[in-house]
């Protein structure tokens, strides 16, 4: 009886997602995170645009699970940190890999 086979395997692979909830994220968990990486992005972007920090870098912004990653060119190393700490007070922003090179002629 091939199709009780199949009505157990499939019984037993709905059993197992429901035991275990990791295996289980839900549709609606993933998008919450891409919402909050979008906004987070967004707010890092306009920290970096501010009028004192913008003449002086070419930084490109990106943001997975709270994490930002940074890259591009910074004209100094005080421009460079300056931008860093701006980021770093963005809300949602858990950690900064900073990938940006100092370039006085960027």
């Amino acid at each position: 009886m091939p199709t009780l086979n199949f009505v157990r395997w499939l019984f037993a692979a709905c059993l197992a997602l429901n035991l275990n909830p990791v295996s289980a994220v839900s549709l609606a968990d993933l998008a919450a995170d891409a919402d909050a990486d979008a906004l987070a992005e967004a707010l890092v972007r306009r920290r970096l645009a501010q009028d004192d920090l913008a003449p002086y870098h070419r930084i490109e912004v990106a943001v997975r699970d709270g994490v930002v990653t940074l890259t591009g060119s910074a004209r100094t190393k005080t421009t460079l940190d300056a931008a860093l700490r701006e980021v770093e007070k963005v809300s949602g922003v858990e950690r900064v890999e900073d990938r940006v090179k100092v370039e006085p002629n960027p």
